[in-house]
This record gives C-alpha cells, structure tokens and sequence, in this order.
C-alpha cells in the first residue's frame, strides 16, 4: 500500500518497525518499550503477534520494559533492575512465586502490605501472626497477601472480622475494600462473583500464613 508512516495506526506502525527490524535476519533484536504507546486491546494483540514472528524468527530478543504483563507473556528469562542495579534475576515463575525481596514481589502483584515488628521470627499484624525467617528481632517487616489470597467467608466463622467498605464488579471476579480493626486503610480483596458480598456486610478474612512473603521494609 502506497500510505505514508504517519498515517498508519499505532499498531499497523509497531508491526512494520518489527518487519523492518527482522529483514536483516539478526542474530540479537532490542526492543525498548515497543508496546507503550498502544492501548490495552492493540497492544495484547500486538504483543501476541510479536511472541509468534520472534519464536518464528530465532532471534534472540531483549526486551525494556516496566510493563509486568509484557515481561510475564514474552520472557524466557527476567532481569528485574532498580537504580541499574540488578534486584533478581530467574523465570517469570521464580520471580512471582519467589520473589526476593520487596521490589521484586511489587513488581509483578497489587499487594495487600501490612507493617509490623519481627520477635523471636515471626511478625505479629491485625491479620494474625505470619513467619518472619531471617528477619532481625526489632526490625520492621513487611507482609504481603495478593488480593486473591485472602478468603472471604461469611460473619462469625473462624477468622478475622471485618466490613466491607466499597466493591467493583471486574466480570470474573469482585474486587472488595474490607475495612480491618486495627489497620488505618482497607484491605483490597478478589472474591468470586457469586458470593454477590454488598457493601456495608460483615465477612470473615481467612488468610494463610503459606501464602505470605514478608520482607524486611525497605527505606
């Protein structure tokens, strides 16, 4: 087609600089941010599309990015760098199953963090008592629980109490503010749809001290 560059879309310019890029059949391709300036549908396309030519290709492909979606989908290998320093460096599984330190876990998950003081290896918070492995007695500690890792039950079952604040109906899933004794702001929790859990109820929390990361805070 006769069209000039400044006419074709974000996505139609993304595809011809990646044809443009792979026409010498290099050995070694950099890409830096290739994906921020689409919006969410393009660039999920657009980066599908991407993973296939470069698998297709056999090239070896770095790729800059602070977009954790871009980094799970396309990585074989992640190098996590904060200040140009290298924080950990593994598989997209090692990374968000274990990660090693606070920034890293930030990274790829909205936490809940709760802050508290470890004793005798362990961190006491409104939300129970959590293992604080290597963590010095007297050092602030952060916990950490995914939004998807803390059960919602019904009031008065065994667990934490706590009242729903606000909610978001996300399509597979309800995103709930639940107000916490104890803590200063609300914990943000994922509950199946069918729970159908209205603002102001009472529900339990559940958490799991397995599926914590607690930290040593930083700063």
């Amino acid at each position: 087609q006769q069209r000039k560059p400044a006419t074709l879309s974000g996505g139609q310019q993304q595809r011809v600089a990646l044809a443009r890029a792979l026409v010498p059949e290099p050995g070694v391709l950099l890409m830096d941010e290739p994906f921020s300036n689409l919006d969410r549908r393009t660039r999920d396309l657009v980066r599908e599309e991407t993973a296939t030519v470069l698998r297709d290709s056999g090239a070896t492909a770095v790729l800059v990015t602070h977009d954790h979606d871009d980094a799970m989908r396309l990585a074989d290998r992640i190098v996590l760098m904060q200040s140009g320093r290298i924080v950990q460096a593994g598989t997209t599984e090692d990374l968000y199953r274990r990660p090693a330190s606070l920034t890293a876990a930030r990274f790829f998950s909205e936490f809940n963090e709760l802050e508290g003081i470890a004793r005798s290896g362990t961190v006491a918070t409104p939300l129970g008592t959590f293992p604080a492995r290597g963590i010095a007695d007297g050092a602030r500690a952060v916990v950490c629980l995914r939004q998807g890792d803390l059960p919602v039950g019904c009031a008065g079952e065994d667990g934490v109490a706590a009242t729903v604040t606000a909610r978001a109906f996300l399509g597979d899933a309800l995103l709930l503010h639940v107000a916490v004794p104890g803590l200063a702001r609300p914990l943000q929790v994922r509950a199946p749809v069918e729970a159908d859990i209205a603002v102001g109820e009472r529900v339990t929390l559940r958490p799991g001290a397995d599926r914590a990361f607690v930290f040593p805070a930083e700063g």
